[in-house]
């Protein structure tokens, strides 16, 4: 018989037994309850599930240009399209009690603390696909209790929520593959160049077998080992159910089969860096490489190569030859369709069209002229072209026409643009008074500030302008004095295709159409039979050239079909005189004309500015296009023994006879 006085006992120690298991108790569910304040609300939050994702960058015809991202490269895809081999496979190898727990396994837990605890070390994990997949979203993977603990509670919440096939569809668009790969899209490019949707069963399995380890079964580094847990996926996915006895064997004797896809090429590096620095402005660091953006740029790759080609024909020397700018603008709506910033980037990624300014030479005379009609003066109007003085701030201007060619005689205003005589433009901006041009050149086009000093007519500019400004001020001009400012951006969407930006085309009314249209008719005539006809290439056009002093830099801009474009030739480390480049002193009707001709004459024919959809019932006459095979060295038809023609549809008649013609 127990004693009163061990009764007394027994029973205090039980009470303070239990007085402790209830503090414990309530410490704990004051930790959880702490703990789940923390924790990320799965059911309200749209953002919850966010993972960082690469954005994508297209030229106009859909190319992928480039692909940017931070530390993941990663494309989400919909649990759509994720094969079902895929998601068994996972299952399969990772959890394979997935449809059956919900979120967490206690028996997968009591076996790998049984397994590991005989072998004296981790060597089989209890966690569930899906706490996995919320250790990837919502933890920084931290191997400590607290952390487990949060991984339990999210995984028990997260099943709670969504549906087992979104669950994997989270787990399978996060995790990581190797080779930089994460996510399953990313993976299938990486490892097999095809998207997800197109996986086979045994890539699938491969891919399945990756995550345990992508370093130790990588196929491309350990072919072996990669082999052996592929096979290891696809039997167990035979043992469980999930495919026949004979799907397992065909897929077992299949080689690994993958490809060492490496990124995407990039076309036309200055253009991407371009568009990137403007949308860095714009929407920051995070968005643009971690958002999942779609980029859809202006760039025409057929108006591009063929800008490459004519810069690369015309001067192919890199050792000693100047560089070549060339910035292309679809006048209407300011599209920019081609750039060419230099000759190789992985060099100088300093971009010689957008970023470089250079004097301007006598290219910068119609803005002059434009501000001089502003104010009454007609194309007929009379100007003394002997040579030039006057005072200057603190010194005195000499001016001479170029070699001294043309010595005195009275021009006008007309004759002293299409032949360009620098004397009559002096006296021009002396009259109509440099604040007034400045005003005009901003108006038109140009963003580079401008000090208001009267050698700006002659192109003398204190810090430069550049050959996009240069292509979209003249492309004012073209469109009947309507400046619209350039961009490189068509639009901007997120993954799920919402609009986030997109530039306005609508542009503002910078000169008169009358003014427009008289400036256009004398570069027309600059073109015809003035400095400018090395560029002509057969249909209507409008250019002026420039030479800066010294021969230091040389310009042409104009503009024909749709298209507006600067060319600029120069050495960019310094003001270099290129008074002998192959034995001729360089000009703006010499080598920029050259290049401006060559890429006008496939371009202008082929872009097109999107027009408006005709009227129901007045369709118009159709149009017969032809393919030209043209070589990207030379521009023209290729012959037989060109290694990689460019197939361009056209018009048919719009590349003339003379043009097929010419030697290779």
């Amino acid at each position: 018989m127990v004693s009163r006085r061990r009764l007394i006992k027994v029973l205090s120690l039980a009470s303070g037994l239990l007085t402790i298991l209830m503090v414990l108790a309530l410490a704990l569910a004051g930790y959880l309850w702490v703990l789940s304040g923390r924790l990320p609300d799965l059911q309200n939050d749209p953002t919850a599930f966010k993972v960082a994702e690469t954005s994508i960058v297209y030229a106009s015809d859909g190319t992928v240009l480039a692909e940017w991202y931070d530390e993941q490269n990663r494309i989400v895809v919909s649990v759509d399209i994720l094969p079902a081999n895929l998601e068994d496979a996972t299952v399969a190898i990772e959890d394979k009690r997935f449809y059956e727990h919900q979120g967490v396994d206690p028996q997968a837990i009591a076996r790998a603390l049984s397994i590991n605890s005989g072998a004296g070390e981790v060597i089989q994990g209890g966690s569930t696909i899906t706490q996995q997949a919320v250790k990837l979203l919502f933890t920084d993977g931290e191997r400590t209790f607290g952390r487990k603990v949060e991984e339990a509670l999210l995984a028990l919440s997260l099943e709670a929520r969504i549906t087992k096939e979104d669950v994997l569809g989270i787990y399978l668009n996060t995790v990581y593959f190797g080779r930089g790969a994460y996510g399953v899209e990313r993976a299938a490019e990486r490892f097999f160049g095809v998207t997800t949707s197109d996986l086979t069963l045994a890539q699938c399995a491969l891919l399945a077998g990756c995550i345990q380890s992508p370093t130790r079964y990588d196929p491309f580094v350990n072919p072996g080992p990669a082999l052996d847990r592929r096979n290891t996926v696809i039997r167990e996915m035979r043992d469980q159910g999930y495919i026949s006895a004979q799907e397992a064997m065909q897929a077992s004797a299949e080689p690994l089969g993958v490809t060492d896809t490496n990124e995407t090429p990039t076309l036309a590096p200055h253009f991407v860096e371009y568009v990137r620095r403007d949308l860095l402005e714009r929407l920051g660091s995070e968005r643009l490489y971690q958002g999942g953006l779609r980029i859809y740029t202006t760039l025409d790759p057929v108006a591009q190569r063929s800008a490459e080609a004519a810069a690369k024909k015309v001067l192919p020397d890199a050792e000693s030859d100047p560089e070549v700018a060339v910035a292309a603008v679809r006048w209407r709506d300011g599209a920019v369709i081609a750039i060419v910033g230099g000759r190789d980037f992985s060099v100088e990624a300093f971009d010689l069209a957008t970023q470089g300014r250079r004097q301007a030479g006598s290219a910068f005379k119609p803005f002059v002229l434009a501000a001089a009609l502003e104010q009454g003066y007609t194309m007929d109007s009379e100007w003394d072209a002997s040579p030039f003085s006057t005072p200057v701030k603190d010194e005195i201007w000499h001016v001479e026409n170029y070699e001294n060619s043309i010595k005195g005689g009275s021009y006008t205003l007309e004759m002293a643009t299409i032949w360009s005589i620098n004397t009559v433009y002096a006296r021009l901006i002396t009259a109509v008074g440099a604040e007034k041009v400045v005003d005009v050149a901003h108006r038109m086009g140009i963003t580079a500030p401008i000090d208001p000093d009267p050698a700006i007519a002659l192109g003398g500019l204190t810090r430069g302008v550049s050959p996009l400004e240069m292509a979209s001020a003249f492309g004012t001009i073209a469109n009947d004095g309507v400046a619209v400012k350039p961009s490189g951006i068509e639009r901007v969407t997120d993954d799920a295709g919402e609009l986030i930006y997109a530039p306005d085309r609508q542009g503002t009314r910078a000169i008169s159409s009358e003014i427009a249209t008289s400036i256009s008719a004398v570069l027309n005539q600059v073109y015809e039979r003035g400095t400018g006809t090395g560029a002509n290439i057969g249909q209507w056009g409008a250019v002026k050239t420039g030479t800066a002093q010294s021969w230091r830099d040389a310009w042409i801009v104009g503009y024909s079909g749709d298209i507006s474009t600067a060319v600029w030739v120069g050495y960019p480390q310094a003001q270099v005189s290129m008074d002998n480049v192959h034995g001729i002193p360089v000009t703006g009707g010499s080598y920029p004309a050259q290049v401006w001709k060559g890429f006008m004459q496939v371009s202008a024919r082929h872009v097109t500015a999107p027009q408006p959809a005709p009227e129901e019932g007045n369709l118009g006459p159709a149009t017969d296009l032809t393919v030209y095979m043209l070589c990207p060295e030379s521009l023209n038809i290729a012959r037989p023994d060109c290694p990689e023609p460019m197939e361009l549809s056209l018009p048919t008649g719009s590349i003339s006879q003379e043009l097929c013609t010419l030697e290779h």
